[in-house]
């Protein structure tokens, strides 16, 4: 498995641990690994898609201008 290191403000920690613990996460990290993995399943799940129709989905999404 990669490993993979985030730097974030004291807000954004802070924000990120009072909705995990809401939520009845164990850790911020597992709350994170959640919130990626099904965005990941919107953007790409698995059908071929071309990075053309990802891109025009995060586009949809609000993710890209």
């Amino acid at each position: 498995m990669s490993k993979l290191k985030l730097k974030l403000d004291n807000e954004m920690a802070a924000r990120l641990e009072k909705v995990a613990q809401a939520g009845g996460y164990t850790s911020i990290e597992e709350f994170v690994l959640h919130i990626l993995e099904r965005e990941l399943e919107v953007l790409d799940p698995g059908q071929g898609d071309s990075e053309e129709d990802i891109r025009k989905k995060m586009e949809g999404l609000g993710y890209m201008d």
